[in-house]
């Protein structure tokens, strides 16, 4: 069974379900897909307006325009116009009450939802975010914003330096409004999505992303784009260090070994230290390795 993190990756790179604030080109996505069903249903209503235009004109004996009008008095439920008098034209009232009424009350509901459901917003938002992006030079880009990714920001953050953060992961929507970071809402494997995050102009970009295999696609995407920008990769396993050299990885880091040697030389140090203290406790010969001179402690 899928996970609820795939699930929702797959929501936003298909449009389907698309949760939270969309970025710009879901957002983009979403107003298009209202856009062409709002051109379908008046293409609907049209067409049954000049049908039953039409049909009131054939059956009631009365002018294009009086059927026009007809038509659409019927469809709008106005009621304005008397009832027809032939069997042509009820049969025709009866078609456009019925899908007429239906479609309107459709577009009605598109055009609410349009507004309603933030898509309209989000665009607007995600384009000041764009105009934001376009203006920044030689910043760095962060692919993936988990744990190793927020720490880079905080660092970043600290030093002044200007940069854009890429993820596809709703989760950290939330993180990034309140770090109030400029964000670009997509799979950094994708050549749209670093062109929105300005690759073109950046001065180096680290993928840090919990998955190996995205992390070697963000790599293999912003080398062909950009050949001297300077890449530095996170890896999670051994084995990935070798693809994301390959990949076009200038540096390849992997926290867990970073970690691990850190905290084994902490502890070596620590080692070292103890015994060193102990051995002049003790009143052993302390031996300098440049001089190669040796002194004790008095004997008591």
């Amino acid at each position: 069974m899928p996970t609820r993190k795939v699930i929702e990756r797959f929501h936003i790179r298909t449009g389907i379900g698309l949760a939270g604030r969309p970025g710009l080109a879901a957002a983009r996505h979403e107003v298009m897909r209202f856009i062409r069903r709002l051109i379908l249903l008046i293409a609907v209503v049209t067409t049954l307006v000049l049908g039953g235009a039409a049909a009131f004109t054939v059956f009631e004996d009365v002018s294009y325009w009086h059927g026009l009008s007809w038509a659409l008095d019927t469809i709008a439920t106005v009621g304005s116009i008397p009832q027809a008098d032939s069997l042509g034209g009820q049969v025709t009232k009866i078609v456009l009450i019925t899908f007429g009424v239906g479609t309107m009350f459709f577009l009605l509901v598109t055009l609410t939802e349009l507004f309603v459901a933030g898509d309209l917003s989000g665009l607007v938002e995600s384009r000041r975010m764009q105009r934001k992006i376009a203006q920044l030079k030689d910043h760095y880009l962060i692919c993936g914003f988990g744990r190793v990714g927020r720490q880079i920001a905080k660092d970043f953050r600290r030093a002044g330096v200007p940069f854009v953060v890429i993820d596809d992961n709703p989760d950290v929507r939330e993180a990034v409004e309140e770090m109030q970071v400029l964000h670009v809402d997509g799979r950094p494997s994708e050549d749209e999505v670093l062109l929105e995050g300005g690759v073109e102009r950046a001065r180096a970009m680290i993928a840090c992303i919990d998955s190996d295999a995205e992390n070697i696609f963000a790599t293999l995407s912003a080398r062909q784009l950009r050949p001297e920008m300077k890449i530095v990769a996170r890896a999670a396993e051994e084995e990935a260090e070798s693809k994301l050299i390959a990949a076009g990885a200038n540096d390849v880091i992997s926290p867990y070994k970073t970690s691990g040697r850190a905290m084994a030389q902490l502890a070596l140090d620590s080692e070292s230290r103890q015994k060193a203290a102990g051995a002049a406790a003790d009143g052993e010969v302390l031996v300098s390795g440049e001089s190669g001179s040796a002194s004790s402690s008095p004997s008591t």
